[in-house]
């Protein structure tokens, strides 16, 4: 059994070398992982900080559920299960394994790791943006062209894992970031998991997102459950969306509802949907353009 890392070797004490790298302030804290600012170790005085290192921690207090998606989010029988310094361990090392061999622009990159069980790390990128999350939150509402643009991109990264037989285990808005141009990037591979995998007693994942049979515990890790939290996470989109007409709304619906559907293998793959997405998409766009352009010609 690999040694369990202890609190004191993974907390984020800033200025203190892990590696190659400096370590800078804390960023995020999740149940497992800790998340700070890092830059190269010989940059020390540089003002700039462009990376990103997460490592375990051991048992934190539950950060406050996810708000509630769409009409009766689903509820199962098998909570999440309370973390530890193995389980912070076990991400770190499956979160590497994926971004090793998946390339694609919309999924997250891995820059350096060691999965060591005493020193165990990984450095990514630090992201220009904000989680798709707080864009549902904050603002006016978008334009049905650019929800579906960007619930695209996530399918797209979706696509790549599954071909790569990988499933992502958490799909959520929260773990979206988008650009200032747009770009998304799907993030945190840590509930990553090969493609048939054995269930597990240990629920991993966000049970407002997660697929029933994930819930249950009782299913092979398959990339159907992904497509059912992308469906979800669509679904909340078109809450947010301006009011478009029935003609442009109804064929999102009837994809989201296919996409949730109860038995997994009558869910769309991510291929279909992103192909499905990239159509209504160029539909819409042009029922947003066509309408400014009657008005300028009348004027």
């Amino acid at each position: 059994m690999p040694e369990v890392p202890s609190q004191s070797k993974t907390r984020c004490d800033v200025g203190s070398i892990l590696g190659i790298w400096r370590l800078g302030e804390p960023i995020h804290r999740s149940p497992s992982a800790m998340h700070c600012l890092a830059q190269p170790a010989d940059a020390k005085g540089n003002p700039r900080w462009d990376y990103v290192l997460r490592q375990p921690v051991g048992p934190n207090p539950p950060v406050g559920p996810n708000p509630p998606v769409g009409p009766n989010p689903p509820v199962g029988p098998n909570p999440p299960v309370g973390p530890n310094p193995l389980e912070g361990l076990r991400q770190i090392r499956h979160f590497n394994a994926c971004a090793a061999s998946i390339n694609h622009p919309n999924l997250i990159v891995v820059l350096d790791a060691s999965d060591s069980a005493t020193h165990p790390f990984l450095v990514m990128p630090r992201l220009e943006g904000r989680t798709m999350q707080r864009c549902l939150e904050e603002g006016p509402p978008k334009a049905l062209p650019v929800g579906l643009w960007f619930v695209r991109q996530v399918a797209q990264a979706l696509q790549s894992m599954h071909a790569g037989g990988w499933v992502h285990g958490d799909v959520k808005p929260a773990n979206v970031i988008v650009g200032s141009t747009g770009h998304a990037t799907l993030i945190d591979l840590g509930f990553a998991d090969r493609v048939h995998s054995p269930p597990n007693r240990l629920f991993r994942g966000t049970p407002e997102y997660a697929a029933p049979e994930n819930l249950s515990g009782e299913s092979l890790t398959q990339p159907a459950s992904d497509i059912f939290s992308l469906g979800r996470m669509l679904w909340q989109w078109m809450t947010k969306v301006e009011v478009a007409s029935e003609s442009q709304l109804s064929p999102v619906a009837e994809l989201v509802e296919a996409m949730v559907n109860e038995t997994p293998s009558e869910r769309p793959t991510a291929s279909c949907i992103s192909r499905e997405l990239l159509r209504l998409e160029i539909e819409s766009l042009g029922n947003h353009i066509e309408p400014k352009q009657r008005l300028r010609r009348a004027a």
